[in-house]
């Protein structure tokens, strides 16, 4: 009896102890992209495995991808508007995106893939005036959908990937849709309207690893997680662009103030999900810190730095 109190009591400490385990920064943060390289680099994702990261430029013109292994960064396209919303592929060798194209004064968007491997590049829809949502992969990278102009399209993506991902073979898909949220199976495309706030616009949508919960921000208002199907809803209070950890637990997000015309102080925030505990990544400088990214492993987190026009990696540790 004494020894299954004592062994209950351990459980219990360990359990508060990971609960409340908070994350620390070890050591500085290491810039990883050039000075000297002559460009501003903004908005890192990484790749899947972790030997990459990819990052757009000033007005989210164009894609490079710095190396995680030392050797260098290197330029994948100069296509305009790509590096708003693109996305890595689980096998960490293409990103798609939506982009954009003059012909003569006529601006024209489509959706294409771009190989990481040899820099080559396929367009996947058509060229169009209008195209409002963005492309996301589904069905371990064999294809890609976007919700755009009241419409839901799937494109298949021809490729064959290299290893299965147990969560992203599903048939359901979520996604922005006008001022809400939507929800279908790929294949037959009927569309559900989730609505957890209700006359709100809602923005930043991202998905847990697991596929289990979603985060998103209202315009105006708080960031919120649920479950997939729209239920548990938690108000998780003012944050921006949300970032799942691996570990489908926790957030990184950064916290803004502006005056009305520029921002004036931005940090970086983890989040634990289920206990609202709150840790703020505290730097030594004074910097406006933008656009976080949790690393595959869970033991990094990349960012840019505002009016710098650099990107930097942080080493985390767990007390």
């Amino acid at each position: 009896m004494r020894k299954c109190l004592l062994f209950t009591i351990l459980m219990m400490f360990l359990i508060t102890t990971i609960s409340f385990s908070q994350f620390r920064i070890k050591g500085e943060p290491v810039k990883v992209t050039d000075d000297n390289a002559g460009y501003y680099f903004m908005s890192p994702k990484w790749s899947d495995d972790g030997s990459q990261i990819a990052v757009t430029g000033e007005r989210y013109n164009g894609l490079w991808i710095i190396h995680m292994d030392g050797s260098g960064i290197t330029k994948l396209t100069d296509d305009l508007s790509v590096g708003f919303g693109f996305e890595w592929s689980k096998d960490s060798e293409a990103i798609v995106s939506r982009f954009s194209k003059f012909d003569k004064w006529r601006r024209l968007n489509g959706v294409k893939i771009y190989d990481t491997k040899n820099g080559s590049s396929q367009l996947v829809s058509d060229l169009r005036a209008s195209m409002s949502g963005l492309p996301h992969w589904a069905q371990n990278d064999q294809k890609v959908y976007i919700y755009s102009d009241k419409k839901l399209e799937v494109f298949d993506t021809n490729r064959k990937t290299s290893k299965l991902n147990k969560n992203s073979s599903s048939n359901e898909i979520l996604f922005l849709k006008d001022d809400h949220i939507g929800k279908a199976d790929i294949n037959k495309r009927e569309i559900e309207d989730l609505i957890p706030v209700k006359n709100a616009r809602y923005l930043n949508l991202t998905i847990a690893p697991d596929q289990s919960r979603v985060a998103f921000e209202i315009m105006g208002g708080n960031m919120y997680v649920m479950n997939t199907d729209g239920t548990n809803l938690i108000d998780l209070g003012i944050g921006y662009r949300p970032q799942w950890a691996p570990d489908n637990k926790h957030l990184v997000y950064m916290v803004t103030e502006d005056d009305g015309h520029q921002y004036i102080s931005s940090d970086l925030q983890i989040i634990n999900i289920d206990t609202k505990e709150i840790t703020r990544l505290k730097f030594k400088n004074n910097k406006l810190e933008m656009n976080p990214a949790w690393s595959p492993d869970g033991n990094k987190i990349a960012f840019d730095v505002l009016n710098e026009g650099n990107v930097y990696v942080i080493e985390l540790t767990r007390e």
